[in-house]
């Protein structure tokens, strides 16, 4: 029975204890319930009013469209109301423009249907002509009078009708009698009268007569190159009228080229390409007075005093110089003379069958420079009477090493030039053209060198170069060719910067500066005693053979 009492009171203890938790989580419940109720409530009031926002900014929007539709049809009702006020004032002004017009018209009418001794209207009468009209009796040209007359009647401000009054009155001579061809209601027509006119006097028909003309046109003994060029371009728009301008400026200045007469001055303007006859002509003037100056620098002749001691010393080599020469002469005649080859041509006399060094020199003596005290003195460098195309000469293709070399540079290139007064033109080896490509001028292929041998070498063309020469810079054209040496600065250049070669001290000269010369084989060369093994005497500018 205890047992009994015991679990029953643990039962009901139990028991308590149940009913006591799950009044606890009732209350739990309750209360979470409670918290999710309230938070619950909390987010849909946040919403709430997100979405009233919403609803109120999509009112401002709509709100907006309005407006917005408000205001694009009051600027429409606007924009219709300018076009309407412009239509109007574009209609008023052309109904004033067509009434002006149709005035004008009016006034033309009657002033072209009025007759001419017709008492006029003050307000409808011609100003009195403020340029005097010309005249044209037919020994004038027809073109220039009529480019005269329309310019006239221009500044005068005529009509058709007062132009052929005025043409009419102007002819005189045979070409009044024009008029008796027309007939007298034909005598207002100014069509009429200057198509009569042109077949008279005109030069259309006469084109290939000035082309003919043109191209036989040479300078007269005493024309000056400006009256020259002036009937050139007379000619050119007679025979070409209808050429385009450059085709024009093109041909005038070849016939121009092709009429000089002094053929110096006709080669160097044409070297010159130029472009129009005005380039032409300004080239072709400079040159003519170049040419003039150089030859009276050339006839002045400094004058030198020399003491009576030196004059005696000169006398005495003459008179040595002269029995040498008949020792030589009378030595070579009793020999037997070689045989020449008849093709070489001499560089110094331009005749064939022989060389400067062999007869050319006997031929040469009154112009030889003066021998005094073992050395040359008073050379000066011949001046280039003819254009390089004319005869492109040079001493040797090659100087093999032998020459006086003046080491400068080409266009920036560095290179070892050889001094030769020999050629005539300065020459550049065709591979060290190769390398200035931007400044190569292609030549055509029928222009060669000629060497003192008669050698030929083929030039390919030009190069207008800067040739650098100690300190100062030269701009000069040179011509390329087939060379061994790089290049070759010939008697042009040396002329045309005034070079000054002094053998004695080994240099070249200019602007007063000193370029020293050497032989591209003096570092091999060494000084040594030569004995010869007999007597010999080597004539004045000659060459030989002697055993030692």
């Amino acid at each position: 029975m205890v047992l009994n009492a015991d679990l029953f009171a643990l039962l009901t203890e139990m028991k308590k204890s149940m009913e006591k938790g799950q009044e606890e989580m009732k209350q739990g419940q309750e209360e979470m319930k409670n918290q999710i109720q309230s938070h619950v409530e909390s987010k849909v009031g946040e919403i709430k009013d997100h979405v009233n926002s919403c609803v109120e900014k999509i009112e401002d929007v709509q709100s907006m469209k309005r407006e917005i539709g408000e205001v694009k049809g009051e600027v429409e009702r606007k924009i219709e109301e300018v076009e309407d006020k412009v239509q109007g004032k574009i209609e008023e002004v052309k109904e004033k423009v067509q009434v002006k017009i149709g005035d004008l018209e009016k006034r033309l009418s009657e002033l072209e249907d009025r007759p001419i001794n017709f008492p006029s209207n003050p307000e409808l009468t011609y100003s009195r002509p403020t340029v005097k009209s010309l005249t044209f009796d037919g020994q004038t040209s027809w073109t220039v009078f009529k480019t005269q007359f329309d310019v006239v009647s221009s500044a005068n401000g005529w009509n058709n009708r007062v132009k052929a009054s005025q043409l009419v009155a102007s002819l005189r001579g045979s070409a009044a009698e024009v008029l008796q061809g027309i007939s007298s209601d034909k005598l207002t027509d100014l069509t009429t009268i200057e198509s009569d006119l042109e077949a008279r006097f005109g030069d259309s028909h006469l084109t290939q007569f000035y082309r003919t003309e043109l191209k036989t046109r040479r300078q007269k003994s005493g024309e000056s190159l400006r009256v020259l060029a002036a009937d050139v371009e007379r000619l050119m728009s007679l025979a070409y009228a209808e050429c385009p301008q450059d085709v024009l400026d093109s041909l005038a200045a070849q016939y121009f080229v092709d009429a000089i007469r002094d053929e110096d001055t006709q080669h160097a303007t044409r070297l010159m390409d130029a472009k129009d006859l005005k380039s032409a002509l300004a080239y072709s003037m400079k040159y003519e007075a170049t040419k003039t100056v150089s030859k009276t620098s050339r006839n002045v002749r400094s004058i030198e005093i020399e003491d009576g001691t030196g004059k005696e010393k000169n006398e005495k080599f003459d008179c040595l110089l002269e029995i040498l020469e008949k020792l030589l002469n009378s030595h070579v005649a009793g020999k037997k003379t070689p045989r020449r080859n008849p093709n070489v041509t001499c560089w110094k006399c331009n005749k064939k069958g022989h060389l400067q060094s062999s007869l050319c020199s006997q031929t040469i003596s009154p112009n030889r420079e003066k021998l005094m005290y073992g050395r040359l003195t008073g050379r000066r460098l011949l001046f280039l009477n003819k254009a390089p195309e004319e005869g492109l000469k040079v001493s040797a293709v090659c100087g093999g090493g032998n020459g006086l070399y003046l080491e400068g540079s080409i266009c920036g290139l560095p290179c070892m030039m050889l001094v030769d007064t020999g050629a005539n033109v300065t020459l550049v080896r065709t591979d060290l053209a190769q390398k200035l490509k931007e400044n190569f001028i292609y030549t055509a292929p029928n222009i060669s060198l000629m060497t003192a041998t008669a050698e030929k070498a083929e030039i390919h063309g030009k190069l207008d170069a800067a040739i650098e020469c100690g300190s100062r810079k030269f701009q000069h054209r040179i011509y390329v060719a087939d060379i061994t040496d790089l290049c070759i600065l010939g008697l042009d250049f040396l002329q045309k910067f005034n070079f000054t070669v002094d053998l004695e001290k080994n240099n070249i000269r200019t602007g007063g500066e000193e370029i020293p010369l050497f032989s591209a084989s003096a570092e091999h060369s060494k000084l040594c005693s030569v004995l010869a093994k007999e007597k010999t005497i080597i004539p004045a500018r000659s060459e030989c053979l002697i055993q030692g």
